[in-house]
């Protein structure tokens, strides 16, 4: 959670729209079937939510129970890539992306990010 004055989640309307899209896109939850716990870092906080697809589309802030793949990046980073304006191989390859876990389920979130950048955020 944001525990800093004045916090404001970028993310949360990113995560919002995910939720929306893969809700209204039946087909990407059977390719991508996975629990994602992303750890998003803003200043000194790191912002925690978790992606479901293993049971609908489930997506909330905080951590899951169990995670088949964890991503941790900055909050920035992952706004910029949800829009479209840099991918997660670059991040990835910068460093500036891990990848705890499954790589393969990382690597299935793309089906998930194409949905988001139709909704040009």
């Amino acid at each position: 959670h944001c525990q800093t004055r004045g916090c404001v989640m970028a993310s949360k309307p990113i995560f919002e729209e995910i939720k929306k899209k893969v809700e209204s896109n039946p087909a990407v939850l059977k390719k991508v079937k996975a629990v994602y716990e992303w750890q998003l870092t803003k200043g000194g906080d790191t912002i925690k939510w978790t992606m479901d697809f293993k049971n609908g589309a489930k997506i909330q802030e905080g951590a899951p129970e169990k995670a088949d793949c964890t991503i941790i990046m900055s909050e920035e980073d992952f706004v910029k890539m949800m829009q479209g304006a840099t991918s997660s191989q670059a991040l990835f390859l910068k460093g500036k992306m891990k990848v705890k876990g499954g790589l393969q389920h990382a690597m299935k979130l793309g089906e998930v990010q194409k949905l988001v950048q139709r909704a040009k955020l």
